[in-house]
């Protein structure tokens, strides 16, 4: 019998040991996935270059300063930082950096299809957003075929609101809204409402299982990749007048049979709202 069966990505598999020891493939990639199984997450150097993320970085403010994200109104505020979403509508160097090939090599590898970039986030400080799961707001069939993306346009440090995550964490049960016994929200209003009883949920969680975060500090032009379950939010954010410069990017994969919006969607009722992706290209 095959070990490689289970409808999940293989580094989640209950067999993930026996299956990597199959792999032909370097130390690297072999650490890559063991972090992705053990830990819910794993960090990697692109090594994209320092004037690469510059040029994100100065796409970024010359756009908040003129004001002329023209195909872009979805502009958002963390603190007293601004959080630009799809901004790779206006820039071709954020929709690069979502396209990098050597980033995209390895999704193919730990998900074994496709990758398509369909979000961009663009963070100029620290967002200090409670801890959480990608899943609650994307969702796939088949589930966990998802992944988040976090890259560092500058260094992170105490000061500054790094990441933080609970290692492990990833292999919790899949919370959804109706696990919470929620109903389904006629309007954001409602839907907001919902995901404030999530994030308490998740903090009694955290509470009660004495669960312990870990804040990652990377340096410019490292990368976070996270499972679709893990748990991660934004570190307080100590000195308020520091930046902290960051792009995240959402994968979905071309062999998922249904991309859907978990707010508005019914799962255990058979019914869902589908989520069109706009695929991040340049």
């Amino acid at each position: 019998m095959s070990l490689d069966i289970i409808n999940e990505p293989w580094f989640e598999s209950p067999f993930f040991y026996q299956l990597l020891r199959k792999k032909k493939v370097n130390k690297d990639y072999k650490k890559i996935a063991t972090d992705m199984h053990e830990k819910g997450y794993t960090i990697i150097d692109l090594n994209v270059g320092d004037n690469f993320i510059s040029s994100i970085n100065k796409d970024i403010s010359n756009a908040l300063i003129n004001g002329d994200i023209k195909k872009n109104p979805k502009i958002y505020h963390y603190n007293r930082f601004p959080r630009i979403v799809e901004a790779w509508k206006y820039s071709k160097n954020v929709a690069k950096l979502a396209n990098n090939s050597k980033l995209k090599k390895i999704l193919t590898f730990l998900y074994k299809s496709k990758p398509l970039p369909f979000s961009t986030i663009n963070f100029i400080g620290g967002t200090e957003q409670p801890l959480h799961s990608d899943y609650i707001h994307f969702g796939s069939i088949p589930h966990k075929y998802l992944v988040g993306v976090w890259a560092a346009l500058e260094k992170t440090n105490k000061l500054n609101g790094a990441l933080r995550v609970i290692p492990g964490s990833h292999k919790f049960p899949l919370i959804d809204y109706q696990d919470l016994k929620l109903k389904k929200p006629m309007n954001i209003v409602e839907l907001e409402k919902n995901y404030r009883v999530y994030e308490n949920y998740i903090k009694q969680l955290i509470k009660t299982k004495k669960l312990k975060f870990k804040e990652l500090y990377l340096k410019k032009g490292e990368i976070i990749l996270w499972a679709a379950n893990l748990l991660h939010g934004g570190s307080k954010v100590k000195n308020k007048r520091l930046t902290r410069r960051s792009q995240v990017i959402h994968f979905h994969f071309k062999d998922s049979e249904i991309y859907y919006n978990p707010g508005f969607s019914e799962p255990k009722k058979g019914l869902y709202v589908d989520r069109k992706l706009d695929i991040v290209n340049f």
